[in-house]
């Protein structure tokens, strides 16, 4: 009687339908042109029901809500791909790639999005790539009609210079607009023909959205409030002595993101018949590393960085310098890798004044192996068995739904697949 246990149930339905043409129309000197032109259709519905306890708001940390509604898209796109160099010095291979579409929503209306790209072949093994798009991405229908969900949040107040759990309404929110995104990327491939195996990749991003959805977190919201952003202030409720009483922290669509930084990938794949004669196998090296120079927000009031902004939950933040890197060794029948995840230092939160706000580099290790057992002609069983978190390192305090750290400590997983 004195007890509840919150439930929700959700069923989502899509239909969607389509028609496209491709064909190679011209020939040009550097080859064929490729074509595709098309139409498509889609409708997205959710129907989600609660129990009658979290449909009153009984509990008192956190109530699922009942949500409703659906929304319908046509769109109409088209594709090139041209050919313009071929064996010319410097110009291997170069090529010009388009795009464009258009997107209509019964909720918002019509919008373009398009994208137009060079790549070419520098020598042999050495390429490059150049996008410039305009990208769009409408809101989702959790964004859209989630209704009022109840919590609370740790709240730095800068106004009474205090801190405390805020009563925190969050939702959905029907009035979203789409977003709009100016994407720029440029990169390099190099894969050495006198290397086999050895590819390289570093590609650079610059990254602009417009009218950016995002459920503005409730410290965001207070910050926003306290350097003059009036919107963000009439989501806030304070008592009679001037403390918060209620933040609403409802989707909502922000004036500008900000982003760019690089990218880079390595990969060798060393064949052991290299290194001793008529050994089976190979080992194979990777590494993947992301460098961000900035990440930001600006509302039209005020601008606000989130560049190592890393360890709380409700935050658009990202580390500076994320990395993998692994070693493996995989023949027919056994493999075997150690792989380590590195986050580069920040802080708990750089949009508040903290006590203890930093937060140190962290260094993950994991490890699997699988083992193949052939049967029949084609058939085969294949176990496997990986430990994460090795040194079963902790997470930094309060980083509980921070996407960068790991909050489980060491875990085994163990498995099998059948092949027939």
């Amino acid at each position: 009687y004195v007890t509840g246990t919150a439930r929700s149930r959700a069923k989502s339905k899509l239909d969607v339908g389509g028609a496209d043409l491709r064909g190679e129309p011209w020939e040009l000197p550097a080859g064929a042109v490729s074509v595709a032109f098309g139409i498509e259709a889609r409708h997205e519905s959710i129907r989600q029901t609660v129990d009658a306890l979290s449909a009153v708001n009984a509990f008192t940390r956190w109530n699922p809500s009942p949500m409703s509604g659906g929304y319908t898209v046509k769109e109409m796109f088209g594709e090139v791909l041209v050919p313009l160099l071929k064996d010319v010095a410097f110009f291997n291979d170069l090529q010009f790639n388009g795009a464009a579409r258009i997107s209509d929503y019964d909720t918002t209306g019509s919008i373009w999005s398009w994208k137009a790209g060079l790549t070419n072949e520098f020598f042999p093994g050495f390429k490059g790539r150049f996008t410039r798009s305009r990208d769009i991405r409408s809101a989702n229908l959790t964004e859209l009609y989630t209704q009022t969900t109840t919590g609370y949040n740790n709240i730095a107040d800068p106004v009474t210079n205090t801190t405390g759990n805020v009563l925190t309404n969050g939702g959905g929110n029907p009035g979203l607009k789409p977003e709009t995104a100016d994407t720029y990327t440029i990169g390099f491939t190099w894969s050495p023909p006198g290397v086999a195996g050895l590819d390289m990749s570093l590609d650079y991003f610059d990254i602009t959205i417009d009218d950016v959805i995002t459920s503005v977190g409730a410290q965001d919201i207070v910050t926003r409030c306290y350097n003059g952003n009036a919107e963000m202030c009439s989501r806030i409720s304070r008592d009679a002595d001037g403390n918060l009483a209620r933040i609403v922290s409802t989707y909502a669509n922000l004036a500008e993101y900000n982003t760019d930084g690089v990218d880079v990938e390595a990969a060798y794949t060393l064949p052991m018949s290299r290194l001793v004669a008529d050994a089976s196998g190979a080992l194979n090296f990777r590494l993947l590393g992301t460098w961000v120079h900035g990440l930001s927000t600006d509302d039209g009031v005020s601008e606000i960085d989130y560049l190592t902004s890393q360890g709380y939950s409700f935050s658009l933040g990202v580390p500076r310098w994320r990395a993998n890197a692994s070693i493996g060794y995989q023949n027919a029948r056994f493999g075997a890798d150690l792989r380590a995840r590195y986050i580069s230092a920040g802080n708990y939160n750089t949009t508040v004044n903290l006590t203890n706000n930093r937060i140190g580099s962290y260094l993950y290790w994991d490890t699997g192996f699988n083992y193949r057992i052939p049967f029949g002609a084609t058939s085969d069983v294949q176990l496997y068995a990986s430990v994460s978190n090795l040194t079963n390192k902790k997470a930094p305090y309060g980083s509980l739904y921070s996407p960068y750290y790991d909050v489980i400590g060491r875990y085994y997983t163990v498995g099998a697949r059948i092949n027939f």
